[in-house]
């Protein structure tokens, strides 16, 4: 081999070298993307799968309740119990200028739809409200 041609046979070896390293960085790339994302995911799942179209419902009819009923929107809200078509949730300010609160909801017509909310009840309140014993604090 000459000169000339042994050069050109290094350049595109150091060529193809070249191209390879910058494939392998882009698949590491990809694949650092692709764990962030699935990582990303897996954070997210158990509110994804844990959260029933029921809770969904719940939450949704809390959250319309405390508006009609001048509540911040920034809470927390987690449903506690249900039982048959009455539920119980815990509504918790994201800033503590309030207190928390517990709602009662009603299912009716397949909307829940909140009853009563407060910190402290009268069992005969709760009851005149037909809410369940399993359900009162």
């Amino acid at each position: 081999m000459e000169d000339g041609e042994w050069q050109r046979a290094m350049e595109i070896e150091i060529l193809r070298m070249k191209s390879q390293d910058l494939e392998m960085n882009v698949r590491t790339s990809s694949a650092r993307v692709a764990v962030v994302v699935l990582l990303t995911l897996w954070a997210l799942l158990p509110a994804v799968v844990l959260a029933s179209p029921d809770e969904a419902a719940i939450i949704a009819g809390t959250k319309k309740y405390l508006a009609a009923n001048s509540y911040s929107a920034d809470m927390k809200i987690k449903v506690e119990k249900v039982s048959g078509d009455y539920a119980r949730v815990a509504v918790e300010p994201k800033k503590k200028d309030m207190d928390g609160a517990t709602v009662f909801l009603k299912r009716e017509g397949g909307t829940w739809k909140g009853l009563f909310i407060g910190t402290g009840w009268d069992p005969a309140d709760l009851d005149k409200l037909h809410i369940p014993k399993s359900l009162q604090p």
